[in-house]
């Protein structure tokens, strides 16, 4: 009896560490060339396409951290090149050969659901007494004092990313991977660089 009830706990134990543990970004696969599998890249240039050159920089940064994590070379696009007007194919070639990169890894959000909660602040009164009678209310100073509103962020971000060979210029995989219910998106942005440097590794496109 001891040893079941002993099992029973830890089953319990591990199915709290699993729900605490659940990953917050699901990754659905959309393209894997058959051609390329069991192929796999040491050099990446990596270039999110994005309006913004701040979020830019921050992706790119997040996603190649990630990828020197697992020791994999990689280099950011955004010293070189400004998503936000466009990028030209021969541009990211360029770039691609300066760095000797054997792949190219391009990203770009999709989409975003940003939720705003916001939670009226309370007021408190509070009465000091100016002497005189305690119990006459206009011997009394008022003051109200009143906290700010709280406001909260849930960003649900969709990012679509592209893996191309640099030597033969074609797209060998796609994913499209969601980020929910984060406070920021510089959250996003880390969840989402490790999910997409996850999902490589699954797919032996890194070793």
């Amino acid at each position: 009896m001891r040893n079941k009830i002993l099992i029973a706990g830890l089953c319990a134990v591990a199915l709290l560490l699993a729900t605490g543990c659940a990953r917050q970004v699901e990754v659905v696969k959309l393209y894997h060339d058959s051609a390329s599998v069991g192929k796999s890249y040491q050099r990446f240039l990596v270039l999110d396409i994005s309006s913004d050159p701040r979020r830019q920089q921050m992706f790119e940064d997040e996603i190649v951290s990630e990828l020197q994590r697992e020791r994999v070379e990689a280099f950011e696009s955004h010293p070189a090149l400004d998503a936000s007007d466009g990028v030209l194919q021969r541009e990211i070639d360029t770039l691609s050969e300066e760095f000797g990169a054997d792949a190219i890894l391009v990203t770009h959000i999709a989409a975003i659901d940003t939720r705003v909660d916001v939670e009226e602040g309370r007021e408190d009164i509070i009465s000091t007494c100016r002497h005189g009678d305690p119990f006459d209310y206009f011997l009394y100073d008022h003051e109200v004092l009143k906290e700010p509103d709280t406001v909260a962020f849930a960003h649900t971000v969709i990012v679509v990313s592209n893996l191309y060979d640099a030597a033969t210029q074609q797209r060998v995989w796609s994913i499209q991977s969601t980020c929910f219910d984060k406070a920021s998106m510089s959250e996003v942005l880390l969840d989402e660089s490790e999910a997409i440097v996850r999902q490589l590794k699954i797919d032996k496109l890194i070793k």
